[in-house]
């Protein structure tokens, strides 16, 4: 399941339990609707920009951006719980059906991999890192290939060329540096998400977009870490299955959003 939809679909597991539990005719509580309130920035600042529906219509985003939608209207007045409780059913279905489509659907076409903002992060990353530019170019080619006897080599390609560019922009020495730098447990050295911070920190970054292109990185190594655990997990040798090479267009995408951020690549 993509860490994202997964992060959504929990908090909004969290949230139907509570609004189960409530006996009153409406949710009267500040802090329960102010909780709902960021339950929804939260899906459209954070979650939102790294769900890409490739499984045709569209329909199931489109749904779940209308069912939060209408909870961010019902958050701002004292609405009927049995109206929650109708939005955090639907909810849950669509989040659920949608993560059904994208894991069952076929891989994406070699003409679908390359995209425009590609072409900005190869020619920006030749300029500044030509190593870089070589790991994530390679990536896009191999990924425009229909088999492989393994995909793990532009995943980690595409891991490659975002660390170097991480070292680059944010040296190690630099972002420890930083007044109340804290190590975080069982790491050496400033994680990828603290370095993107110190990055788009020292750029003035608004909050939100900040936020997003963190959420991103960590959910690189989540991706990275399932990916070579599925292959690992797999009775057969050969993994050129098109689950597989899903998995490592996910890696794609999740570095595409860093990477564009990162190097002003927009």
């Amino acid at each position: 399941m993509p860490s994202h939809v997964t992060s959504i679909l929990a908090e909004i597991e969290i949230e139907r339990k509570a609004i189960n539990a409530v006996t009153g005719p409406q949710i009267q509580s500040n802090g329960h609707r102010d909780r709902l309130r960021s339950l929804v920035e939260s899906y459209f600042e954070k979650v939102r920009p790294l769900v890409e529906d490739n499984t045709g219509d569209g329909s199931h985003i489109a749904s779940v951006d209308s069912l939060m939608q209408q909870l961010l209207q019902l958050s701002h007045k004292s609405s009927a719980t049995n109206k929650y409780k109708e939005i955090f059913k639907e909810l849950k279905k669509h989040l659920v059906l949608l993560d059904s489509r994208l894991v069952s659907a076929p891989a994406r076409s070699a003409a679908s991999t390359r995209q425009d903002s590609d072409t900005r992060i190869v020619a920006t990353l030749r300029a500044l890192l030509p190593s870089a530019a070589m790991s994530y170019e390679q990536a896009l080619i191999d990924l425009s290939q229909s088999e492989r006897l393994s995909w793990r080599g532009p995943a980690t390609d595409l891991r490659e060329a975002l660390r170097e560019a991480l070292d680059h922009l944010a040296p190690d020495s630099d972002v420890t540096a930083v007044q109340g730098f804290k190590q975080e447990k069982d790491t050496h050295g400033p994680t990828m998400k603290q370095k993107v911070r110190y990055v788009l920190k020292s750029r003035n970054v608004s909050r939100n977009t900040s936020a997003t292109t963190e959420d991103a990185t960590s959910a690189i190594d989540e991706a990275l870490g399932t990916f070579v655990r599925s292959v690992y997990t797999r009775s057969s040798v050969s993994t050129h299955t098109p689950t597989s090479k899903d998995e490592a267009l996910r890696v794609l995408d999740l570095v595409r959003v860093v990477l564009s951020e990162l190097l002003e690549a927009r």
